[in-house]
């Protein structure tokens, strides 16, 4: 998982969160399925971060 899928992820969180910004008002279920498809993007944006920090430390784990 590299930066770019990293990258895509970023993407997708600026996209969600300019739509919840740029319109004045939603219908109940779009800010609901906004919201549910920003929360899985930060969730995948926390993974992608999580596994990028384990995989430093085993890296700098082998080298000492």
């Amino acid at each position: 998982m590299g930066n770019s899928s990293k990258h895509q992820v970023v993407s997708k969180i600026r996209f969600l969160e300019d739509q919840l910004v740029s319109l004045d008002h939603y219908l109940p279920e779009t800010y609901d399925y906004l919201m549910r498809e920003l929360d899985i993007q930060k969730r995948i944006l926390t993974e992608l971060d999580v596994l990028e920090t384990n995989a430093a430390i085993e890296a700098s784990r082998i080298c000492e």
